[in-house]
């Protein structure tokens, strides 16, 4: 609660204030997650229907407690650098600006920034909705970002097209903000740009079978769940079947603390396994569909949820690839369009842009030959290949490089011609060896004449 006792810097303003505008005429967005929509549930009756889930069930599954985390903390984790556009021809920028410390050091005087990425991401890929409030001095300039918990937050437009956000803090009063003055990160924003999908309420049918078959092994393999052995045998009655079943696990239970191989049964009496075979049971093919359920609702390779079993070398090495080319590069658009908006303004030559090469990395001996081929080829300086790899710049590393065996293909093809029509000047003959003992300039080589002289 330590967030919300910042929001009484901001100004508190009613709702219809604010608008300016009649509130019957208002849209607003529906919370389909609040402290109440559990209790809300139950009341209905829709607990026992199968496809029904909570939020806080869906968590306890996993594969979707690891799809939130993997996502959120790997967008937080990415660099954030503050651009500048340049003049068409002239590549942008980075620059050194106030929010970068913001966006990578620490968020407000409480919250480092990966901690308050990783919340905001957190929500977005969870309830579906991430929110943090931009605080700002008197001349405009952010100072500081804080979260805005989802179950405290309502989004709503009024009558004339404009969004607002309504908080709800602690101490029940409400904080208006206009949408410039919230970041606002949705994981699948609706058509009226107010509402969102909640990726485990949409989903509640998958997510439940997931959960099922959880519940169902945990009846089988639980403490109160199915025995696994059943004795087979004559049994005069339910008393002596009871007897012999207390014999027969007295006599196991000793015999594993002797470690004694061997089970000693009465005659005409067997032991059968019943229920404790998960191939048998089909527990283990439902996980595995589980994950690469959750996997397609997150768009997420199964490799990154700890899937494997049909995991090589090559495909797990695609399925990287595909996480960068196909997800984050999407989520990392979206997060830069919504800080650059909200931080600098609609008309401003600046922006943010997410740094995905910390993810493309890779082997150390790879990296390091693109990067020299880089710098050999002329597309990177030396001092740019440096600050890709963590290191600082060096004199004289600013300028590009080519190696000098390259030469234009129009120079090439002009003295093959030549050459075909006679008129190319004779080749240079080779520099001489200075250690060949035929070599004018060696002076070894005339002594050695000499001696054979004499």
């Amino acid at each position: 609660m330590g967030f919300l006792s910042t929001f009484r810097r901001g100004r508190d303003r009613s709702a219809a204030t604010a608008s300016g505008g009649d509130l019957d005429h208002e849209i607003r967005a529906s919370v389909n997650f609040d402290p109440g929509f559990e209790g809300l549930v139950k009341l209905l009756g829709t607990e026992s229907l199968s496809e029904s889930v909570t939020f806080e069930e869906a968590l306890s599954l996993p594969p979707v407690l690891a799809a939130i985390n993997f996502l959120s903390q790997s967008l937080a984790a990415l660099p954030i650098k503050v651009y500048r556009r340049n003049a068409e021809g002239h590549p942008d920028e980075a620059i050194e600006h106030p929010i970068s410390r913001i966006l990578n050091g620490a968020a407000n005087d409480v919250s480092s920034a990966y901690d308050f990425r990783k919340v905001l991401h957190a929500e977005q890929f969870g309830p579906g909705r991430g929110y943090a409030q931009i605080e700002k001095d008197r001349s405009g300039r952010v100072v500081n970002l804080f979260p805005m918990e989802y179950q405290r937050t309502a989004v709503r437009r009024d009558g004339k097209g404009r969004i607002f956000y309504d908080y709800t803090r602690a101490d029940g009063r409400t904080v208006t903000y206009r949408s410039d003055e919230v970041i606002d990160l949705a994981y699948l924003r609706k058509a009226d740009q107010v509402s969102s999908r909640n990726p485990v309420m949409t989903c509640a049918g998958a997510i439940r079978q997931g959960l099922n078959a959880s519940r169902y092994a945990l009846t089988t393999f639980g403490r109160n769940g199915i025995p696994p052995y059943v004795l087979e045998g004559a049994l005069p009655s339910g008393d002596a079947a009871r007897r012999a079943s207390d014999d027969v696990a007295k006599v196991a239970r000793r015999a594993a603390e002797e470690g004694k191989p061997i089970l000693p049964l009465p005659g005409g009496f067997k032991l059968s396994r019943l229920g404790d075979d998960p191939e048998k049971m089909q527990l283990t093919s439902v996980q595995v569909f589980t994950v690469q359920q959750v996997a397609r609702i997150y768009n997420l390779p199964p490799v990154f949820l700890q899937e494997l079993s049909t995991g090589t070398y090559s495909n797990v090495e695609q399925q990287d690839l595909t996480l960068v080319k196909h997800t984050l590069s999407a989520l990392v658009r979206q997060a830069d369009g919504e800080l650059s908006l909200k931080l600098f303004g609609r008309d401003s030559d600046l922006y943010v842009k997410h740094d995905l090469d910390q993810l493309a990395r890779g082997i150390f001996k790879d990296r390091t030959e693109a990067l020299a081929r880089a710098v050999n080829s002329g597309q990177l300086t030396p001092n740019e290949a440096r600050e890709m790899s963590g290191r600082g710049k060096l004199d004289g590393g600013d300028q590009l490089f080519m190696q000098s065996g390259s030469i234009p293909i129009e120079l090439l093809a002009e003295r093959v011609r030549a050459e075909i029509d006679g008129r190319a000047p004779p080749m240079p003959d080779p520099p001489a060896d200075p250690d060949d003992p035929d070599n004018p300039d060696n002076p070894d080589a005339g002594g050695d004449n000499d001696e054979q002289d004499e």
